[in-house]
């Protein structure tokens, strides 16, 4: 991982103020109240966690951010696992965590998850595919010329992460995933793994199976068709993205992509599925003094937001959290 350059300013808050107008900006993108019949399953890339020189003050705010939700997939956790657990400090003793060992990009993946709201089944484990399993992915790609040929999948630069989750009747296996980014090639080759490895568990006897939830970066810049990622993984696979109802639908901080995703087999999990999705841009509730207002001139404007995200990129995340209600009594 290669951190944000640090921001060579310093910008003194109020921790109180600032959790103030992220519980206000929760309320106001309607991010559900737990009940017994509820889990709110969320995914946040954290960027850089653990390697970035955040202050305490901001893993506070982290962790208010993160708090509404039962189970958060993360990802970009860096093999210093010190902020982690400053998280899990702030979160509270409710709170526990599950990581992987560095892959590739020397990042971890993992979930936070309320030991109150969910309990872990035996099932947790890294996704490698065996050699044979390999060699039956293959994607057409062409070159300058025109002409085709098949490229193999070679592996998972960062093997997905799965746990398998229950409250209930809702028995479920997360897959936590982090699409390569570098090599487009490459990213569409996991992304089609996945996908084939999902429909073909999907109806095994033995876990994983059944409800099978992909979660995570997809480094998918459109959730619709035309978008190569999204085609590998809907055409594939069978898996459905369901549309977020967030207005400002991006989860990364300009809002206009949609590389955080979740994907479920409609023909298990759909039931389960509440309808209810949504994007947490906590960056529309933080640190409204750096914020611009309509009477700067405009040089001074781009330079105000050019500091803002600069900022928010490094002390807390360049993405923002996506979020999805599951029902468990179904």
């Amino acid at each position: 991982m290669r951190p944000h350059p640090k921001p060579d300013f310093t910008h003194p808050f109020c921790v109180q103020t600032e959790i103030n107008r992220i519980v206000a900006h929760q309320k106001k993108r309607g991010i559900p109240k737990p009940t017994d019949k509820n889990l709110v399953i969320a995914t946040w890339n954290i960027t850089n966690f653990g390697l970035q020189e955040r202050e305490d003050n901001h893993i506070k705010l982290m962790a208010k951010i993160i708090e509404p939700f039962d189970i958060v997939a993360v990802q970009e956790v860096a093999d210093n696992l010190d902020h982690m657990i400053k998280l899990l400090e702030y979160l509270g003793e409710d709170w526990d965590t599950k990581f992987t060992d560095i892959g590739g990009n020397s990042e971890r993946l993992g979930y936070l998850f309320k030991k109150s709201r969910v309990d872990i089944t035996e099932l947790a484990a890294e996704l490698a595919m065996r050699g044979y399993e390999r060699k039956r992915i293959t994607i057409t790609v062409g070159d300058e010329s025109g002409a085709e040929h098949e490229e193999p999948f070679q592996g998972f630069n960062r093997n997905p992460y799965m746990i398998g989750f229950k409250k209930d009747k809702f028995e479920f296996t997360l897959v936590n995933v982090h699409l390569y980014w570098s090599n487009f090639i490459w990213r569409r080759l996991e992304a089609t793994a996945l996908a084939k490895w999902a429909k073909n568990r999907v109806k095994k006897s033995h876990p994983p199976n059944n409800d099978i939830i992909l979660i995570g970066d997809f480094n998918m810049y459109r959730v619709e068709e035309g978008d190569k990622i999204y085609d590998d993984v809907v055409k594939n696979g069978g898996l459905q993205f369901p549309k977020y109802e967030t207005e400002l639908v991006g989860t990364n901080l300009a809002g206009d992509g949609h590389y955080d995703e979740l994907a479920f087999f409609p023909s298990r999990t759909v039931e389960d599925f509440s309808g209810r999705i949504g994007v947490f841009d906590f960056d529309k509730a933080l640190f409204a003094e750096l914020w611009p207002d309509d009477l700067k001139p405009p040089t001074e404007k781009k330079e105000m937001k050019e500091k803002f995200f600069k900022y928010i990129r490094y002390y807390l995340a360049d993405h923002r959290v996506l979020w999805a209600e599951f029902l468990t009594n179904n």
